[in-house]
Formats: C-alpha cells, sequence, structure tokens
C-alpha cells in the first residue's frame, strides 16, 4: 500500500468520524411560530418568524444513539419552534393542541422539546409518523420538534392550533388558527464527500 492510498483510507475514516454524534444539531438559528391569543375575540393567532430562512433538512449520514437513533440515515432539522407569545391561559378546562391537517409525503415528525434540554426530547413519532395521531397536546412550553425525509425536494405541513378538552376535542365558542410550514430537502456535504473519497479509494487500489 502506497502514502497517498494510506492517506485516503485515513481520510475517509475522518469523514465517516465527523457523521458520529451523541445527539443532532438543529440545523440553524431558531425560528419561532409565536402563538398569541386573542381573549376579547376568543381567537388563536399565529406568526412565523421572517426573519431566518426557510429550513433545510440536512445532516444526512449522522449516527445517533439512544432515542434519537429516529433520525439515522434521514435528513433532518428542528429550527421551527413553537413558542407561546405574551401572557395568556388556555379557557377553563381546555388545552392547547396542534393537529397537522396535511403534510408531503415522506415527511416525518419526532418529538422534540426545548434545545436546551436535549435529553428530554422523545423522538417518538408524532402528527401522523409511522400511524401516530395528528394531533399533539401542547403544555405550551417552547417545543422544538424533529422534521425530516429520506428523499431530497421540498416539503410543506399544515397545522391548525386550537383549544381544546383532554381528548381533543376543540372547546366550543373559540376560534383554531392554520399555518404551513416549509423545508426543502438537500443532502450533506459530507455524505457527497464520504461517497468521494470511497471512489478515490478504490481507483488507487485497482491501480
Amino acid at each position: 500500500m502506497n502514502r497517498f492510498t494510506t492517506v485516503s483510507i485515513v481520510s475517509l475514516f475522518a469523514v465517516a468520524g465527523l457523521a458520529s454524534a451523541d445527539m443532532p444539531t438543529m440545523g440553524g438559528p431558531m425560528k419561532h411560530i409565536g402563538v398569541m391569543y386573542h381573549d376579547e375575540h376568543h381567537h388563536l393567532h399565529l406568526h412565523v418568524d421572517g426573519s431566518v430562512a426557510t429550513p433545510v433538512l440536512g445532516n444526512g449520514g449522522g449516527t445517533y444513539m439512544g432515542a434519537a437513533s429516529a433520525l439515522n440515515g434521514l435528513m433532518h432539522n428542528a429550527q421551527y419552534g413553537w413558542m407561546v407569545e405574551g401572557f395568556w391561559t388556555p379557557p377553563a378546562g381546555s388545552s392547547i393542541w396542534i393537529e397537522q391537517t396535511s403534510a408531503t409525503p415522506g415527511l416525518l415528525v419526532f418529538e422534540g422539546g426545548m434545545m436546551s434540554m436535549m435529553g428530554s426530547h422523545t423522538f417518538a413519532p408524532i402528527f401522523g409518523t409511522y400511524g401516530s395521531d395528528t394531533r399533539y397536546k401542547w403544555n405550551g412550553m417552547m417545543l422544538h420538534n424533529w422534521y425530516a425525509a429520506a428523499a431530497p425536494g421540498a416539503y410543506t405541513a399544515t397545522y391548525s392550533v386550537y383549544f381544546g378538552d383532554s381528548s381533543g376535542m376543540p372547546t366550543p365558542g373559540y376560534e383554531a388558527s392554520t399555518v404551513t410550514l416549509n423545508w426543502s430537502a438537500v443532502p450533506a456535504p459530507a455524505s457527497l464527500g464520504l461517497l468521494g473519497l470511497g471512489a478515490l479509494v478504490g481507483t488507487r487500489r485497482r491501480r
């Protein structure tokens, strides 16, 4: 084995090592979905932070341990964060519910939490992923779920936020609000580089 081939193999394992981590990265700056309640009109209002660009589902090829292994082999992102704006509480006997009413086929969603408390993220499938309930009972704490996909492309998901009872039935007299979120899925450059290095090593071996 000559020096060139040895260096290529070392580089190959270096890139592979970079693809492994204990926990996934968010993918970029937080992009909050502000949830406000106008009591006088019994109406919820949603606002998406427009100062942050459309999130990219990337970081593909990472290998994670434990619950985070749900993202293994998938492009993913957790920039979108549900956040209560202002000081208000749900009507008596009601909770805040988020329901995914539509989504691009192939978009997967896993339960997250506050980014400062990564250990609390369950990575359980939600919003219809793997047959889970399309509704999610939200406690009002900042919530950064993990969105993922296996194939490149553009993805969207529409959500309805409303007040409901413990079973998710809407509370009469209160109006829901909807929002559509967007992503683009792009394979990570590291994954492409890994494939290129593998091909380079194979070429040198054949010479």
